[in-house]
């Protein structure tokens, strides 16, 4: 709905030009109906009843705009005044009610401008009365209260049109920057979560295995370091860092391709091909497998009738694990953590606990403390899929993290003894 965008002249002009407009008139329909009515006063109390008709006919002209409603009630009320004090000038006294009318008419809804309309031509054809002396004056002024009352009507239905109209473009405006400020955090919300998760996890265990090779590289250089079995660890330890980072620079790239395709550029055929599936429930064993590496031991139990995630779900689950097997790699003292699943009738119960934490660093002049995003990032993916997440220390000194989504409706879950994932290689899939 486009709207001009320089407004009409008569909006340009400011309300205290109007009034000050519309008490000059009253001004002088005052004094030009005070000598009217007094020239037929021959005594004081006559002439002070016709200053005092004169008054209350002008004063609906300067109140007009302030009080439409007031100003044409005591239009009407002025108008009886003169019409049964001096019938003979009552004709004078249907100019305010000319004026309030189109007040009016422009205020006020429909019915009501009707009901103005109605009462202002009763009011002039009354004038008349009883002998039809003034039948001309009526008809005239009848006339001219149908042409105000008209041009009152447009006008006041266009001023409800603009407003209208500015109103609704107005919430389009906000809905429009609601949406564009939505989707611009959405968007900052996924790509740190997503950075944060990939890269938290996967150079973790590049930092700590990278530590270890130089430690068994430097014990092992010898001559023939390449025979030794420190080299043999070392190249052990090294190729876990290549695949690592290799995992890290895939999902990376698979990151970029999904920004790149929501930004309207087509994706390659090749980068379709080479993207590997993303990661779920069934790639915890590799997960567990890479902690090992970094030197924590994941014991991991799961329980209940086992069904499938939707895509979402089984990724969203994947990350929290991932996350929280972080947490325990950065700050974990002991070596060991256990991994818990329990697939009940309506959610799955994810939970990770370590058996002890290290103590935070104090702020010094080369240590900052800054902000943990983990746990957020947690909590923002588990209620993405309306689940939740309680994260906190243990009575033991250890940390637990207990995250629960929101399964599918299934009518074949039965609950099952909980056995150790060591020995049941097919309890995720």
């Amino acid at each position: 709905m486009e709207l001009p965008a320089v407004p009409p002249l008569l909006t340009q002009i400011r309300t205290a030009w109007w009034r000050v407009a519309d008490g000059a008139a009253a001004l002088f329909y005052g004094v030009a109906s005070g000598l009217l009515l007094a020239k037929h006063a021959d005594r004081v109390l006559p002439l002070l009843g016709a200053l005092a008709c004169a008054a209350a006919s002008a004063w609906p002209i300067a109140a007009r705009s302030r009080r439409p409603t007031a100003a044409f009630g005591v239009s009407l009320i002025a108008l009886g005044a003169v019409a049964a004090w001096q019938p003979r000038s009552a004709s004078a006294a249907l100019v305010p009610l000319g004026f309030t009318l189109y007040t009016r008419a422009s205020r006020a809804r429909p019915p009501g401008a009707i009901a103005a309309l109605s009462t202002a031509l009763t009011a002039a054809a009354a004038t008349a009365l009883p002998d039809f002396r003034h039948t001309g004056g009526a008809v005239l002024f009848g006339s001219a209260y149908l042409v105000l009352w008209a041009i009152g009507f447009a006008v006041g239905m266009n001023r409800r049109y603009t407003a209208l109209a500015l109103r609704a473009q107005a919430q389009q405006a906000r809905t429009e920057m609601e949406r564009a400020r939505h989707q611009l955090a959405r968007q900052r919300m996924d790509i740190a979560r997503e950075l944060h998760d990939v890269l938290a996890h996967h150079m973790s265990v590049i930092t700590v295995q990278a530590g270890y090779g130089g430690i068994l590289l430097e014990d092992g250089a010898a001559e023939k370091a390449t025979a030794t079995p420190g080299a043999i660890q070392a190249r052990a330890a090294l190729a876990v860092i290549e695949a690592t980072g290799r995992q890290a620079l895939d999902e990376m790239r698979r990151m970029v391709d999904v920004l790149r395709a929501d930004d309207g550029e087509p994706e390659s055929a090749e980068q379709e091909a080479g993207r590997t599936p993303v990661p779920g429930l069934g790639d915890l064993p590799r997960l567990i497998e890479l902690a090992a590496h970094a030197g924590v031991h994941v014991s991991m139990t799961a329980a209940g009738a086992e069904r499938a995630l939707r895509p979402g779900e089984d990724l969203a689950a994947y990350r929290i694990v991932q996350e929280a097997l972080t947490n325990v790699i950065k700050h974990g003292v002991g070596k060991t953590a256990e991994l818990h699943l329990h697939f009940g009738q309506q959610c799955l119960e994810i939970q990770v606990t370590n058996d002890a934490t290290k103590p935070e660093p104090k702020p010094g002049p080369d240590v900052a403390r800054s902000p943990g995003r983990g746990t957020a990032g947690m909590r923002e993916r588990a209620a993405l899929y309306g689940g939740e997440l309680d994260a906190g220390p243990t009575g033991e000194g250890g940390y637990r993290v207990c995250a629960r989504l929101p399964l599918p409706p299934s009518e074949h879950a039965t609950d099952t003894p909980t056995t150790p994932m060591d020995h049941r290689p097919e309890a995720v899939r």
